[in-house]
């Protein structure tokens, strides 16, 4: 026994002498390129160098290979990385918005009005520095790189890791090793009027693709005997194939730094090149980066032979990457601390009771990210960053930029019924936190409107709403199903509401109104003999619940609108009787029944519970108009606008919504309805059915429709067409 005890202690010395004499394995680097939305390629080319069993001890990146290398650096494995970038609307994630469900309700209508908004002081318009401002970026890096938040030094990462960014005021490079890794990532990707600039230490920067696209020799200091590179930045482009805007700045970016790029090329042993010639920078769309993942790992696996040749000359025995999991979004954390910066002007007791974290409670992460988001949602902030960092108590610090307190907001629409119309509006906030805010329309279009607007929201404590407006509109006459008449008229409004707001999505507002009609002229056949001009003291409740995910192409969520309103001439009653009393109650939803087609079921009606109900405040049925100045308006398609009108209506209406490419929907309309001068139109009322086909594009300038209907009405194709948002 003694001697097998010796001669093993014997073989244990003799294998350690000879590792303690055997040289060192030498360093393998890997660099990443930037190249926008082809970097997705650099994922798929991941997947075949880990299939290899080829260790990466450094990595280098650039813009999008910042962002590929900084998080497989800590621990993700590019199969991860793959559902990560599968999972993600790249849409949403690329633009300023924010999550709808956080917008305070009485800002959600107004916000997706508009086309352009820009900030304004009290001399000069504001231009961004960027289209985008990042948040949706930053937030889902800081979400993915939780746990390494307060790792300062990026070589003590499970693999060392630099990126580059350039600096804007002085045209050097800057090499981002140390800092907050989301905030490198997103520096390092700022491409000059994508994105707006992002500042670390002082310095301006931005895409670092402009002076070092493809930084081998960065790589190469850190101290990699070998260099693995995937390069997908385009070659410059022939003139005949300069036609966008990503084309222009893809190659203004390829020629200030083809020099040093071409230079690093020179300087890989093993170069990875994906073939995506059919794709650009901006290919940022779910199909389009399964294709390139694809294309990147068919290009890595061309190379796998000299990849393994490398593997087995170094004698690297292949050993399976440990995997990095996601955050868990239900982990619970005690939050100690909680440091706002950047609050120059805000209320920051405001600032905090809307962030809704306390102090020296537990919370879950998913809670933290969802109140970071709920002030973004406020639109004080062009940005609202965070990160968690401690041990068993975390604290929370939140940096903000805020915004301008003014915005200058332009709307552009056209539709088939009333042509082209702008929308201008200015807002001034006068707290930034509270809500309370003027907001001025201009609405300029054949028939135009003015209104001017203040609100205070207070959350569900009861807030003030005090509006005046002056709306021209015009009511059409119909004979036989044809158009036989015009009749304009205006719309002069004010009133004053008091409205309680419950978590975002929930309004209650009551209040009395004064309004005047005033008819102008009347062109074609039409009995006059009602439309007379008119004052009417009135007194109305309202509730608004808006969930959907988005205003328009909703996948998920409802809505409802009701208003109970009573009108009198004198503010007591009408014509010596009870004030007329009116009834609206509309509901909508939306239920994704796969991941293209969307099932929409909606119900409209209103109902008059009085006689001798004024001709003003009848409801006017038919077309698909998204707006209601007026109040009594209910489309319904296989009608002309405004075809029909009712004491009473209650129409159900169903659509399928297919989605037959990122941003083109097609879709089935069908609705009934039943209306009439009765009290009830259900037992003596009218019935109609109406269908209809529409082809949707949700473009940049707004949503593009064409909608073809019919109806047991009209017997006849009757075409509408918009674009634009609504206003």
């Amino acid at each position: 026994m003694r001697k097998v005890i010796v001669v093993t202690l014997l073989a244990l010395f003799s294998l350690f002498v000879i590792a303690q004499e055997s040289p060192k394995r030498p360093k393998i680097g890997l660099v990443l390129s930037g190249g926008g939305a082809k970097g997705f390629a650099h994922v798929g080319a991941l997947k075949v160098i880990e299939e290899a069993g080829i260790p990466i001890d450094y990595i280098t990146g650039t813009s999008v290979g910042s962002i590929v290398g900084g998080l497989y650096a800590i621990g993700y494995d590019a199969t991860t990385l793959e559902n990560v970038i599968g999972s993600e609307n790249w849409a949403e994630l690329l633009s300023n918005s924010a999550k709808r469900e956080y917008i305070p309700a009485i800002i959600k209508e107004e916000q997706s009005r508009y086309l352009i908004s820009l900030p304004f002081e009290t001399n000069k318009i504001g231009i961004p520095a960027g289209v985008l401002n990042g948040q949706n970026v930053i937030e889902l890096f800081t979400y993915l790189s939780y746990g390494y938040h307060d790792v300062s030094d990026f070589s003590k990462f499970p693999i060392p890791f630099k990126c580059i960014a350039t600096d804007i005021a002085t045209g050097e490079e800057v090499v981002l090793d140390k800092g907050y890794l989301p905030k490198a990532m997103r520096a390092s990707m700022a491409v000059p009027a994508a994105f707006a600039t992002c500042e670390i230490g002082g310095r301006m920067l931005v895409d670092g693709a402009l002076v070092n696209n493809f930084p081998v020799d960065r790589c190469r200091e850190m101290g990699a005997d070998i260099v693995i590179g995937i390069y997908i930045q385009d070659d410059l482009l022939e003139k005949s194939k300069i036609k966008t805007i990503p084309d222009v700045i893809s190659q203004l970016i390829s020629l200030m730094s083809i020099t040093k790029s071409e230079k690093n090329l020179k300087n890989v042993d093993i170069l990875i090149k994906p073939d995506l010639t059919d794709y650009s920078a901006a290919s940022f769309d779910t199909e389009a980066a399964k294709v390139m993942m694809k294309r990147g790992e068919d290009a890595a696996r061309k190379m796998l032979p000299q990849l393994i040749r490398m593997r087995d000359s170094l004698g690297i025995i292949p050993i399976a990457r440990k995997k990095r999991e996601l955050p868990d979004n239900n982990a619970t954390i005690n939050v100690n601390k909680i440091e706002v910066e950047g609050t120059a002007k805000t209320n920051i007791v405001s600032f905090l009771g809307k962030l809704g974290i306390e102090k020296d409670k537990n919370v879950t992460l998913q809670h933290i990210r969802a109140s970071i988001s709920k002030i973004y949602a406020t639109g004080n902030y062009e940005n609202v960053d965070f990160k968690i960092s401690g041990d068993e108590k975390k604290t929370i610090h939140i940096i903000v930029k805020e915004s301008s307190t003014n915005r200058l907001n332009v709307g552009l629409n056209y539709e088939t019924d009333l042509n082209a119309a702008a929308l201008i509006n200015a807002t001034i906030y006068s707290d930034r936190i509270s809500g309370s805010n003027l907001s001025l329309d201009a609405k300029l279009s054949s028939y135009p409107m003015f209104t001017a607007r203040y609100s205070l929201d207070r959350g569900w404590k009861p807030g003030i709403t005090a509006a005046g407006s002056f709306i021209s509109d015009v009511i059409w006459g119909y004979e036989n199903g044809r158009k036989a008449a015009e009749i304009n008229v205006q719309l002069t409004n004010f009133q004053l509401a008091t409205q309680v707001v419950i978590s975002d999505i929930f309004k209650i507002a009551v209040g009395a109104s004064f309004e005047h009609f005033n008819f102008g002229s009347i062109i074609g056949t039409q009995d006059n003999t009602e439309f007379k001009n008119a004052t009417f003291y009135n007194y109305f409740a309202k509730i608004k619940f808006d969930e959907f995910d988005k205003p328009y192409f909703p996948n998920r969520g409802w809505a409802m609108d009701g208003t109970f309103k009573l009108v009198t001439d004198n503010g007591v009653n009408y014509m010596g009787k009870s004030p007329v009393t009116l009834l609206g109650f509309t509901v909508k939803g939306a239920a994704q029944i796969s991941d293209r087609l969307v099932f929409l079921p909606s119900f409209y009606s209103q109902f008059t519970l009085s006689s001798d109900v004024p001709i003003y405040y009848r409801s006017y049925i038919g077309g698909s108009q998204k707006t209601n100045y007026f109040g009594g308006y209910l489309p319904f398609a296989g009608l002309r606008r405004m075809q029909l009108s009712a004491d009473n209506v209650a129409l159900v209406r169903f659509d399928l919504r297919l989605r037959l490419w990122e941003k083109v929907f097609v879709s089935l309309n069908s609705n009934v309805g039943m209306y009439g001068d009765a009290v009830s139109p259900f037992s003596n009322g009218n019935f109609m059915v109406g269908e209809g086909f529409s082809i949707a594009y949700n473009s940049v300038v707004g949503p593009i429709e064409l909608n073809l209907s019919t109806s047991n009405l009209n017997q006849k194709i009757i075409p509408y067409f918009s674009l634009g948002y609504s206003f």
